[in-house]
């Protein structure tokens, strides 16, 4: 009888699809005026998807990583990170990335400085597609803090934007 349930959950556990998440935290801060973007992904599924651009021998993260690394890095979170006040697109800087001690995660860190640029902000859409076009089951958690408004927001491949309204 043990064998048969062992063998029944192994067999399950052959078909259970791999769960992948990111994490991306938006604040507000109020002194200077800018949104911090932490971004936290898996460096596997982070090199998985700079891959499917192109990209070679990554080594993220370690004393090998790539020189053109940043560069690819950069341009995929421009492609599939975009934000919008009040309907105006928002452009972000890269500030730097920071390995997990376990070496499985990637922090990476953006600034918009001026984001009111636009007039007092009513409204910031999002659109986060990360990693969706290489993992289908991918989701990709927001929390955004924007003075007294507090928000979470999950992101897949079927739902890539959202609109926070401010008002």
């Amino acid at each position: 009888m043990i064998k048969s349930i062992t063998a029944a959950l192994v067999c399950v556990m052959t078909f259970v699809h791999e769960f992948h998440v990111s994490h991306t935290t938006l604040r507000y801060n109020n002194d200077n005026q800018s949104i911090e973007i932490t971004i936290k992904v898996a460096v596997e599924d982070l090199e998985t998807a700079l891959r499917e651009k192109g990209a070679k021998d990554l080594n993220i993260g370690t004393k090998k990583e790539n020189k053109k690394a940043e560069e690819w890095i950069n341009n995929y979170f421009k492609q599939h990170l975009k934000l919008y006040s009040n309907d105006y697109p928002l452009y972000y800087s890269r500030i730097g990335k920071e390995l997990s001690k376990d070496l499985h995660d990637l922090y990476i860190y953006f600034e918009i400085e001026n984001c009111d640029v636009y007039g007092e902000i009513k409204s910031l859409s999002l659109e986060n597609s990360i990693f969706t076009e290489v993992l289908p089951n991918q989701s990709n958690i927001v929390l955004f803090e924007f003075n007294e408004f507090k928000y979470n927001q999950t992101f897949t491949k079927s739902k890539t934007t959202h609109k926070f309204n401010l008002e």
